[in-house]
């Protein structure tokens, strides 16, 4: 048997068996994946910088590329008033207009909300009534005045089941503070505009589900979109414990609800990672502007966006309906100092203008969740599609308007060849191929480019698909 496109022959290490039910559908009408675009910090202690728009442009391409169905957009409720406390937002309004309108002009779904420090006082106790009425307020400004009718979800509060949240864990703060911003959406007639979306708690374990169902219990009826935030450790995404964990807050979800992964990144936190936690840390030390304590430094490297592709397939295998990567730019957050930067993004937008040209350039995630963007679209079902070797290569399938995305990841170091109970040729006519590994990576014609390839990884009787070791491979009608 012939195989073209992968450069191995058909007598690879082993066979794995991919079983597809078409009839097994985990979870329709899709709602996207796509990231965190946060207004930017602009000044980081050496003069405050400006987006020219060649920046924007460039901005603007990239994310072209990327395709993202959905973007969270966080901001604080403080800055949207003068020094008086009267409500500004004119003035606020240049911080989020170049995001918000490359939203609008593609249709893309945006999480909108306040971090919470200005919110709600943990220490007092105390809910500011105030500034949910200028958040409210600043949203209804943005749907009317500026026509960003983009912004479909109000998130309160950032993670607040955590110790480093504005309500430290408190659910009967939050939830108070839930039902306030609520009346208020009520009150300035934006209820069927937008939705709330919660509890957007952060978890690394099944220990916070309850967080999920005291939500349902108490505010369900005023929640539009559930979500949970995950920053699992890479032996846990690996090793499918991922699955179980997530699978676990997807369950408490009441019937006919979805939820998101509204964000997620990888930190080395299990004991198994322990050198690669050490790793990190040395070389957020070695870069100059890097945030020792809030930096994810493979970034840099080919197999983040695969460990990244790894736990997006499982949200997908888990019944989850979009998921938001943590983040885009490292130029939107610091950290510890001004020039101190959260290392987590796909490049820094003003690398040229004072970081660093190379930190501008392109990084290799990037590509692995732009083509897991673009070949799970919006709308789309989840089918079940089964591996007997879960452990090396892991896989996905959605369907959209007959067409069909193949999702097959290989985390082994052995290329792998898997029987699949289909004719692809049939099965997916017309099929492009994409391939995210360090070699494609190391060959690209140019910065937005990968390659695809009519026929790449499938043999010619069309049943048996071939999957290099360390490799991300989509074959697709969609993209």
């Amino acid at each position: 048997m012939t195989l073209i496109g992968c450069g191995f022959p058909a007598s690879t290490i082993g066979q794995v068996i991919l079983s597809i039910d078409e009839t097994s559908v985990i979870s329709n009408e899709y709602i996207g994946n796509g990231v965190q675009w946060d207004p930017y910090t602009m000044d980081y202690g050496h003069g405050r910088l400006t987006f020219s728009d060649a920046d924007i442009a460039k901005i603007y391409e990239r994310l072209d590329f990327m395709q993202p169905a959905i973007v969270r957009m966080m901001i604080n409720a403080s800055s949207l008033s003068s020094e008086n406390g009267t409500p500004d937002f004119n003035n606020y309004y240049p911080n989020v207009e170049f995001l918000l309108k490359y939203c609008q002009s593609r249709g893309i779904d945006v999480v909108f909300g306040d971090w919470g420090g200005s919110l709600i006082s943990h220490n007092d106790k105390l809910i500011n009534r105030k500034n949910i009425t200028t958040l409210v307020s600043f949203i209804r400004y943005l749907l009317d005045e500026k026509g960003m009718d983009c912004i479909r979800y109000l998130n309160f509060v950032n993670e607040p089941n955590g110790y480093w949240s504005a309500t430290d864990g408190d659910f009967e703060l939050w939830r108070d503070g839930m039902r306030i911003i609520h009346s208020e959406i009520e009150k300035q007639g934006l209820a069927n505009r937008i939705s709330l979306i919660g509890p957007d708690a952060a978890i690394w374990t099944t220990d916070e589900t309850w967080w999920i169902e005291k939500t349902a219990s108490d505010i369900g009826n005023i929640i539009g979109l559930y979500d949970i935030h995950t920053y699992p450790s890479k032996y846990t995404v690996n090793t499918n414990q991922y699955y179980e964990i997530i699978k676990s807050y997807r369950d408490c979800v009441p019937a006919n609800h979805k939820i998101i992964m509204g964000e997620i990144g990888l930190k080395y936190v299990a004991p198994e990672d322990k050198a690669l936690n050490e790793l990190n840390r040395l070389r957020a030390e070695t870069y100059k502007y890097a945030s020792i304590e809030d930096s994810q430094m493979s970034v840099y490297d080919v197999a983040y966006g695969l460990d990244m592709a790894d736990a997006l397939v499982q949200t997908l295998q888990a019944g989850y309906s979009g998921t938001v990567a943590w983040m885009l730019d490292d130029a939107m957050h610091n950290n510890e100092a001004p020039d101190k930067l959260k290392i987590w993004g796909f490049w820094n937008s003003f690398g040229d203008e004072f970081f660093g040209k190379d930190q501008e350039k392109i990084r290799p995630w990037f590509y692995a969740w732009s083509i897991l963007c673009r070949s799970i679209p919006r709308g789309c079902e989840v089918i079940n599609v089964k591996s007997n070797a879960p452990g090396s290569l892991k896989s996905a399938l959605v369907r959209k308007d007959g067409k069909y995305s193949l999702i097959l990841l290989n985390i082994s170091e052995a290329n792998l060849s898997a029987y699949i109970n289909r004719e692809m040729t049939s099965f997916i006519p017309g099929a492009k191929v994409s391939i995210y590994n360090e070699n494609v990576l190391n060959n690209l014609s140019s910065e937005l480019s990968l390659p695809e390839e009519n026929k790449a990884c499938i043999s010619h009787e069309g049943d048996i698909l071939s999957v290099p070791a360390k490799s991300l491979v989509i074959i697709s009608n969609i993209l």
